[in-house]
């Protein structure tokens, strides 16, 4: 007796594992990103015992005052520079 090379629930767990990694890539490629040659520095501005949420705020107000004075480019999609 031979065995169907893909059984229902064999041919199940293949569909769920290709879409669970096409959309795993396509939020990757989709997810906004700055352009690389664009560093902000804020180190300087947060005090050593700053919580993450402060850290990671004097990071957005660095970014955004870097793109307002024309320093950096906003933000994009990572596949546009592929």
């Amino acid at each position: 007796m031979s065995r169907p090379l893909f059984t229902s629930r064999r041919r199940t767990a293949v569909v769920l594992t290709v879409t669970a990694a096409v959309v795993a890539f396509g939020s990757w490629a989709l997810w906004p990103v700055q352009d690389s040659a664009c560093v902000v520095y804020s180190g300087s501005y947060v005090p050593a015992n700053a919580s993450q949420a402060e850290i990671d705020a004097a990071v957005r107000e660095s970014y955004d005052k870097a793109v307002a004075a024309g320093a950096c480019g906003p933000k994009r999609p990572r596949f546009s520079s592929w």
